[in-house]
């Protein structure tokens, strides 16, 4: 039961209400109907972290909604705050947890070692210039500032991302309309090579039909929009490093995840963007070719799943729960 709550919470969030004149005046004011993509450095330990930004994006159509663009659940070790720089009025925020996030827990980070994680924020593209500012919470769950930064919308850095890889391949699993008004699922293909184009095709058609066999998402169908990305792998499956396999692969997914032996993640987050780009996307699984048991998720990031492990079904709702409606069941 809990667990079904948290996951009706998610979609809620997720599923555009009905769009109002007044509602869609302030998205219209505020933002182009595109996608800005922000990628940054998230560099630290456990007491310390600072933010460098990378590169920004100008793509398609923006894919969420244009009514509910604060977020008010209040979830999620992180928020993006996105201020219009003139007014200073506060037009759109997101919750989320990172890879860098559970990094700051970990042994490492605690004895003072410092990485660097890649990260991305994607909000609707502004119209005029804005402000970002991240903020964390505290050990009394309160949110603080901890970096802002000013981005130009007319600055000639802004990369316009071309999609012109003819390896990639698309499906549409299943579609219901408008972006805007549903929930955009994207399923990423790793490990499969271009020989098993097919069985990505098939496993696309089996989790689909696993998902909303399951409530409620079986009760939503129709707010739901699946599609499948394929780009080949060169090799099939994916790294084991306590195993001495390694495998190259489009994501760099990798097993023993900060750790942690059936912990499937990835640090690539670039490749996982630039391929996800290719359709609107809310959310992102990457399906996984390989029969051990293995998956992960990480609040409004990803989560990743094994296709041939015998828990299969499990594994994949189990872990859409953790990245999509932030279910905390082994917290």
């Amino acid at each position: 039961m809990k667990k079904s709550i948290f996951i009706l919470i998610g979609i809620t969030l997720m599923i555009a209400s009905t769009i109002t004149g007044k509602s869609m005046e302030k998205f219209n004011n505020y933002f182009l109907d595109e996608t800005m993509r922000i990628d940054y450095f998230h560099i630290g330990d456990a007491t310390t972290e600072i933010v460098t930004l990378d590169q920004v994006y100008r793509y398609g159509t923006w894919a969420g909604s244009r009514v509910n663009l604060i977020d008010s659940f209040n979830n999620g070790r992180y928020y993006a705050h996105i201020y219009d720089a003139e007014s200073n009025e506060l037009i759109y925020s997101k919750g989320y947890d990172s890879f860098f996030g559970e990094y700051q827990t970990s042994t490492p980070a605690i004895k003072g070692i410092k990485r660097t994680y890649h990260e991305t924020i994607v909000i609707p593209f502004p119209k005029n210039k804005i402000k970002l500012t991240f903020l964390r919470r505290d050990k009394d769950n309160i949110l603080n500032e901890f970096h802002s930064t000013e981005i130009n919308p007319e600055d000639v850095r802004i990369i316009k991302l071309s999609l012109i890889d003819k390896t990639v391949k698309i499906t549409k699993s299943l579609y219901n309309g408008d972006p805007h008004q549903k929930v955009d699922v994207v399923i990423l293909g790793e490990g499969y090579t271009i020989n098993e184009e097919n069985k990505f095709g098939d496993d696309l058609k089996r989790f689909t039909a696993i998902f909303f066999n399951q409530e409620p998402y079986k009760s939503n169908k129709d707010k739901f929009n699946v599609y499948g990305v394929f780009k080949p792998s060169l090799d099939s499956g994916i790294s084991e490093p306590r195993a001495g396999i390694y495998k190259n692969t489009t994501l760099s997914t990798t097993f023993n995840s900060m750790g942690s032996e059936r912990y499937i993640l990835t640090e690539d987050n670039k490749s996982m963007r630039d391929l996800a780009a290719y359709v609107p996307y809310d959310a992102i699984y990457i399906m996984i070719n390989h029969s051990r048991y293995g998956g992960g998720g990480i609040y409004n990031l990803f989560c990743t799943f094994t296709v041939e492990n015998q828990w299969f079904k499990y594994l994949f709702l189990h872990e859409f729960g953790h990245s999509f409606a932030g279910l905390a069941d082994e917290n």
